[in-house]
């Protein structure tokens, strides 16, 4: 993937002005980029990308000055297709299957990323096999999972989905997705509409996100720093993860590449069940999201749970996070008095917590990305196999066949 565009003059031209990036950003913007070698391979691939797009909306709004400091909210919940940020990765993924002629696919998550490459891949015609840590089946919608090629599989052990999504591919002849270089482009869309909207309207000082593996930040600088002259200085980087579960935080505060994995049983006590891989260094990531931090002169931060809910708690102006939200047609979902998908929530409480240290200075302005917040998880989703250890696996074969 090669980013044609070097001006805010190039930008113009290169945009798709009849495609609103409240409805796709995908579109909008894909011919910002050169898809594979050949004038051929980018023409096929950006078929594909028209027929696999379904919504892939964000927006931007002024949304809180808290103590001097301007937020605004990058909406990737309310106008995507699966309520997630994910749905960008489910469009590009499939896009990709379909260039290559897959018709079967495995895939693990912790929720939002499989719901994506479920629905999506399911409406382009592949079989999807879909591996779940099973504490995470209640934020899956059961829907999902009705069509004939649509397989759920829950795994008992979370440290173990990684790994049994890996051996299903390769004991069954699956393609295992996302490939990594898939998961950079998506997020250079999503850099994309960030781009058109410094140069075009305000300026961030600060962009802040959850993070797990990086690779929000990471193809979303991809683009940005070609256009350090016309910005005049790029936002500083804000990644935020949850206290539990910072495997990328504590590599960075060590300046460790490789910290290891940290043990984890469930994802029940986690803020952000979705976010439950331990050891997202795999995938080779730390070193260019370091030198990105650098670079900008980001940082990041954790947010425990007293935090977070003492965000959700207070008021600001006479309202509490979830009302200000629902102002701007952001239902955050809550069920049984519990947030369900907390992970956009979290860059905002991590956000409000880099302000109240005084880290992030008063006259700043920040773009917060909110990635998830409303949910149409009904907690009714079946797996139809139950993974609880990796020889399960075998069996588990004979039976896709």
């Amino acid at each position: 993937m090669k980013l044609l565009i070097g001006d805010k003059a190039g930008l113009d031209r290169a945009i798709d002005s009849k495609r609103d990036p409240e409805t796709s950003i995908v579109l909008r913007y894909m011919n910002v980029f050169q898809f594979g070698e050949t004038a051929e391979e980018d023409s096929e691939y950006k078929k594909w990308l028209q027929r696999t797009s379904i919504r892939e909306g964000a927006r931007i709004f002024p949304f809180l000055v808290y103590k001097g400091v301007e937020i605004f909210i990058l909406d990737e919940t309310s106008l995507m297709h699966t309520k997630t940020l994910k749905s960008v990765d489910g469009c590009i993924t499939i896009a990709r299957c379909k260039l290559r002629d897959l018709e079967k696919v495995v895939f693990e998550s912790g929720g939002n990323t499989g719901t994506a490459l479920t629905q999506y891949g399911i409406r382009a015609g592949l079989e999807t096999f879909m591996l779940v840590p099973e504490g995470n089946l209640s934020l899956l919608n059961s829907r999902i999972f009705e069509p004939d090629k649509a397989h759920l599989l829950s795994v008992a052990e979370p440290g173990l989905v990684k790994e049994a999504a890996r051996l299903l591919g390769k004991l069954n002849g699956l393609k295992q997705i996302p490939e990594t270089t898939w998961r950079y482009e998506a997020s250079m869309f999503r850099g994309s509409f960030i781009l058109e909207h410094l140069l075009k309207k305000e300026k961030f000082d600060w962009l802040a996100q959850t993070i797990s593996a990086a690779f929000g930040p990471i193809g979303i600088y991809r683009v940005l720093q070609g256009f350090e002259i016309e910005i005049g200085q790029l936002p500083r980087f804000l990644g935020v993860q949850q206290e539990l579960n910072a495997p990328l935080f504590t590599a960075w505060k060590k300046g460790k590449t490789d910290t290891g994995p940290a043990t984890m049983n469930s994802t029940n006590k986690l803020l952000a069940k979705v976010m439950y891989d331990c050891h997202p260094q795999t995938y080779g990531t730390f070193e260019e999201f370091r030198n990105i931090l650098s670079a900008v002169g980001g940082g990041m931060i954790t947010v425990n749970h007293q935090e977070f809910y003492g965000v959700l708690e207070a008021t600001y102006d006479g309202k509490n996070i979830l009302d200000l939200l629902k102002e701007h047609g952001i239902e955050i979902t809550v069920r049984g008095g519990e947030v369900v998908e907390k992970t956009g929530l979290i860059s905002l409480a991590g956000t409000l917590k880099e302000i109240d240290s005084g880290k992030i200075a008063k006259g700043n302005k920040v773009l917060c990305c909110l990635t998830s917040g409303i949910s149409e998880a009904d907690g009714m989703a079946k797996p139809e196999r139950r993974i609880s250890s990796l020889d399960d696996l075998t069996d588990t074969v004979s039976k896709i066949r």
